[in-house]
């Protein structure tokens, strides 16, 4: 292989090492950063990782000013590795753009531009018109996947809907009480648990209201009307007061209703290997009268789990609804 060439392979595997942390770091701020996004940062002088930080909380400095930081003096010459577009105007906090610059970063490496109108590309061209080099698309895919809620609802001002269904083998959908706990290994427990202090709100399936951790106060809660078109009045709603993302928690004409009209972003269903025979069918009618116009999942997870105290075993399939469109004639 060419010198020149090795040299190029070896600084993009340095750079997708150095991104990877970036991502990992950014990771720490779920469920707290929202209607901000997810962001981490690295600062790399001389092969040597000098500084690091993320985007702790909403209202807090972002991430590249917390790497910035811990990166003290030395970042004179380095080189910056942020998952986003870094911002460019005055909100909460400065523009970033200038804390680059004026900490001497000579080259910036972005895996994503950020959506927003108020940056989308803007940022990158700050960075640029400062003498910083930037390259873009580093790990663009994972990148795309951390901050999926955000995209959406800065391209939409909807929230992003993720429904979460439990079920027994025999296809029951099941009530979150009693013998509950003892169909699913803890495993499958701490991980659903673990979701719904991720996203901002959660639709339950009784009462129907909303639970809201946004920033403009502490949980609130929120009656929906009636029938379907309460639901998207509510979501609507939702996406006007900053609310990024709801969990579907819930509810068999709720994941009907969303589902068949393609308003679900994600699913996580877990299906237990016991045989209960309580519940009720988690979908209604779909409108799908042929397979070849079914719902599937898109690059969907599939993981399973085992319990021996309780002798119990699950599987979590996690994945995107997509309908299969019908070819015509």
């Amino acid at each position: 292989m060419p010198r020149d060439r090795a040299g190029i392979f070896c600084m993009d595997l340095l750079d997708e090492k150095y991104m990877r942390m970036a991502l990992n770091l950014a990771e720490k701020g779920e469920g707290k950063t929202s209607p901000n996004p997810l962001v981490g940062a690295v600062v790399v002088k001389n092969r040597k990782i000098v500084g690091q930080g993320y985007h702790r909380a909403f209202g807090l400095p972002h991430a590249e000013v917390n790497a910035l930081r811990d990166a003290g003096t030395k970042t004179r010459g380095a080189t910056l590795y942020i998952n986003l577009e870094p911002c460019c105007y005055f909100g909460k906090t400065p523009p970033c753009t200038d804390a680059i610059a004026k900490a001497g970063i000579k080259r910036v490496v972005c895996a994503i531009f950020d959506p927003n109108p108020r940056v989308r590309g803007k940022g990158a061209k700050k960075l640029k018109e400062k003498g910083i080099k930037v390259d873009m698309g580093i790990l663009k895919k994972e990148a795309l996947r951390l901050n999926e809620i955000y995209l959406k609802f800065i391209k939409t001002k909807l929230p992003f809907l993720i429904l979460n269904l439990t079920q027994t083998l025999d296809g029951k959908m099941i009530n979150h009480s009693g013998d509950y706990q003892n169909l699913f290994p803890g495993k499958t427990k701490s991980i659903l648990k673990n979701l719904k202090s991720r996203v901002d709100a959660v639709l339950t399936q009784n009462n129907l209201y909303i639970y809201s951790k946004s920033e403009i106060g502490s949980a609130r809660k929120w009656k929906m009307d009636n029938g379907t078109r309460g639901l998207i009045s509510l979501i609507k709603k939702a996406g006007k007061n900053n609310i990024t993302s709801i969990l579907i928690d819930g509810g068999k004409e709720n994941f009907t209703h969303l589902l068949k009209n393609e308003l679900v972003d994600k699913i996580y269903y877990s299906i237990s290997t016991q045989i209960w025979s309580e519940g009720t069918e988690p979908f209604g009618d779909l409108g799908i009268s042929k397979i070849s116009n079914s719902i599937h999942l898109k690059n969907p997870e599939i993981n399973r789990f085992a319990d021996s105290k309780n002798a119990s075993h699950s599987i979590l399939i996690v994945g995107y609804p997509v309908r299969r469109k019908q070819k015509k004639d």
